[in-house]
């Protein structure tokens, strides 16, 4: 009888007995090691993920582990070159160049700090730098602005304004950066250049104007009525702002001419609208135009021209005045040079006989208490009042009123013309 071979023996070709137990260990060590490996990569895609999260959350950018603390550390320079704490935003920028040495906006935010330390050569050459790796920093761009208007480059500065702008619409609101080319003639023509090409930012140069000094709405005023010139047209709308302002603050000719210059609606009759063609009720957009004033026991409509007979005009109002005092209805801005003139409208009741329900008064105050004496036209039916101007202020408030009883009564046609 053949001799039984011991199990595990080399000889049967068998595996030695420890082999299977070192195997299973070699293949705990390699799931452990992958583990682990995925374990690090996972929190350093959270730690980077957290790092650029930081730029809508700058409360987070000091959490962030230094080693992938490169957004963090531009997020923290920036809010502490905004606070005015230059060191800090210093130690932040060489942090970030030293993190992220490619990263234009960290050689970007080490220019600002230098710049605001006064280390103007140090400053250059970080922006010089941030300049050469891209132009899309807004940092880096407003200082080759600064740079060209300090040399009076104004085409080039506006330039880098225009650049800004087609990025970032809101920087129109930096007064301190707006008025660096605003301010001198050459500036404001270098702006009208660029607002030529029709960007994006022209409409918002016009109409985001809050909080804005008077100053910037003159300089607006300017380089729109530039453009006006050069046949760019913004519309009413976009304007509304700046003339308002201008309104506000007593400036009626400069506003007048920008209403003009803009809206074709204006025209150049002494008054505007005439005929109410434009006449809406969704508010009003200047005080250049007609303005309807709600009150709860007045009902108005705005009806088509046909709806009245012996009218040609674009628009008419209808109002019914259920209350027993009189309420106003219509109120215009109008500049007009002292003198006296005619001032006549067409009022009629709901079967198209002429009315005297609606009456007329002007002054210098919105809500004017004076009544205009008007007579009826036998030949047309229009009601014409005398209206003297004097220099007690430059605009006059032209207002129109329904008086209390009557049905419903309508208004349109309103003419205004010097009496010779």
């Amino acid at each position: 009888m053949a001799p039984v071979k011991p199990r595990g023996s080399k000889a049967g070709g068998g595996r030695p007995w420890g082999s299977r137990s070192e195997e299973s260990k070699s293949s705990t060590v390699s799931s452990a090691l992958c583990l682990l490996a995925c374990l690090v990569f996972a929190l350093a895609a959270v730690a980077s993920g957290l790092d650029r999260q930081s730029l809508s959350k700058p409360s987070i950018a000091s959490r962030i582990p230094w080693p992938f603390a490169s957004v963090a550390l531009q997020t923290s320079g920036q809010a502490n070159l905004v606070a005015g704490r230059l060191q800090a935003a210093l130690a932040d920028g060489e942090a970030a160049v030293r993190a992220d040495p490619i990263d234009p906006v960290s050689s970007a935010l080490l220019g600002s700090a230098r710049l605001g330390l006064n280390d103007l050569r140090g400053a250059e050459t970080a922006f010089r730098i941030a300049g050469q790796m891209g132009w899309r920093v807004p940092l880096t761009q407003a200082y080759w602005m600064s740079r060209a208007v300090s040399v009076r480059d104004y085409p080039v500065a506006a330039m880098r304004l225009d650049a800004l702008l087609r990025q970032h619409p809101w920087m129109l609101g930096n007064t301190a950066l707006m008025a660096s080319l605003e301010s001198s003639p050459e500036g404001r023509k270098a702006i009208a250049d660029r607002l030529a090409a029709r960007p994006l930012w022209l409409l918002s140069y016009a109409s985001e104007i809050t909080d804005q000094p008077l100053s910037t709405i003159d300089y607006r005023a300017a380089v729109l009525g530039d453009l006006a010139q050069r046949g760019v047209i913004i519309g009413c709308d976009a304007v509304s702002p700046p003339v308002n302002r201008l309104s506000e603050a007593g400036r009626f000719t400069e506003a007048r001419k920008l209403w003009r210059d803009h809206c074709p609606e204006a025209g150049s009759a002494l008054l505007g609208d005439p005929d109410l063609a434009y006449l809406r009720t969704g508010g009003v957009r200047s005080y250049f135009e007609w303005e309807m004033i709600g009150s709860a026991d007045v009902s108005m409509a705005i009806l088509p021209g046909k709806a009245a007979e012996r009218t040609g005009d674009a628009q008419i109002l209808e109002v019914h005045n259920s209350s027993q005092f009189t309420r106003q209805v219509l109120r215009q801005m109008m500049l007009v040079p002292p003198g006296t003139y005619q001032l006549s409208w067409l009022a009629s009741d709901a079967d198209g006989k002429p009315s005297t329900q609606i009456i007329a008064s002007a002054s210098c105050n919105p809500v004017p208490a004076d009544r205009l004496s008007a007579m009826t036209d036998a030949s047309n039916g229009r009601q014409r009042a005398v209206l003297r101007i004097g220099t007690a202020c430059l605009g006059h408030w032209l207002a129109f009123s329904v008086l209390p009883g009557g049905g419903d009564v309508r208004l349109g046609s309103i003419r205004l013309e010097p009496l010779r």
